[in-house]
């Protein structure tokens, strides 16, 4: 398995600074190289949304680097890794929160990261930013923790209408709104060729279905610069197509070499 990866974030036009964060982390255990991603955003409405979504996604750093490398050095690491990414999220969630209470202040973020390795993957979630696949078709991976995609799955409200409602900035569970959180654990294995793209909501709020496969489909990625290309070419028609949010996005290009064991 192989794999290149793009990075791209951009203020908001309405915005005086930028609440998402980002991390790519990459290493090498026990003969094969993992990799996590994770895109971070601000919950709109409460304070210092720009600190926690960076705090978040350093604790998640720290974590990749000092355990999950360990980790993946032993022989059926999938099973603790899952274990433990679970854990290590709840407990993220823990220090934000009482951070807050001793700050006297209400901050959340929202947090969604994939882990790469042996093709396999393994997904950790809460709140409205997203994972898609894209091979020959495009699978989104996580569920919105919104209120307005509650009221969509409860048959109360359009995907249209939830996309004009002013309350789209309701998140239902994330990260340092609630002394607990219990986040989405996805795991899968890949197959074929693909490309993930983890993206805020001000990534993804503008993006047709039917447009992810035409800029993201490893038919039409040749490269690590047709990857950069196309993730600014989007991020430039998301702003045209009126984009005020804060806008970041991870695309990561994976390969699925012949004859490797699976």
């Amino acid at each position: 398995m192989k794999f290149f990866y793009s990075c791209r974030t951009d203020i908001g036009v309405s915005r005086e600074s930028n609440q998402d964060s980002l991390l790519v982390k990459t290493a090498r255990a026990n003969g094969h190289t993992v990799l996590m991603a994770a895109v971070c955003d601000g919950v709109g409405g409460l304070s210092r949304g720009e600190r926690t979504s960076r705090r978040a996604a350093e604790l998640l750093a720290s974590w990749f680097e000092f355990e999950v490398v360990q980790i993946m050095g032993q022989p059926r690491p999938e099973d603790i890794l899952r274990y433990r990414f679970r854990q290590r999220l709840m407990d993220i969630n823990r220090e934000i929160y009482s951070n807050n209470v001793r700050s006297g202040i209400s901050s959340a973020t929202t947090l969604t990261a994939l882990i790469l390795w042996d093709y396999r993957f393994l997904v950790g979630h809460l709140g409205d930013s997203r994972l898609y696949r894209i091979d020959k078709r495009t699978v989104l991976l996580t569920s919105d923790h919104s209120w307005v995609a509650n009221e969509v799955a409860m048959g109360r409200m359009t995907p249209a209408q939830a996309m004009r409602d002013k309350r789209q900035n309701i998140i239902l569970k994330c990260i340092g709104g609630k002394a607990q959180a219990e986040p989405d654990i996805l795991e899968g294995k890949l197959e074929e060729d693909a490309v993930f793209v983890l993206c805020t909501d001000g990534f993804w709020h503008h993006v047709s279905q039917e447009e992810w496969g035409r800029w993201f489909s490893p038919s039409v990625i040749s490269g690590e610069t047709a990857l950069s290309d196309n993730l600014y070419r989007v991020t430039e028609l998301v702003k045209r197509r009126g984009e005020s949010d804060n806008i970041t996005a991870i695309a990561i290009d994976v390969t699925c070499s012949e004859g490797e064991e699976r």
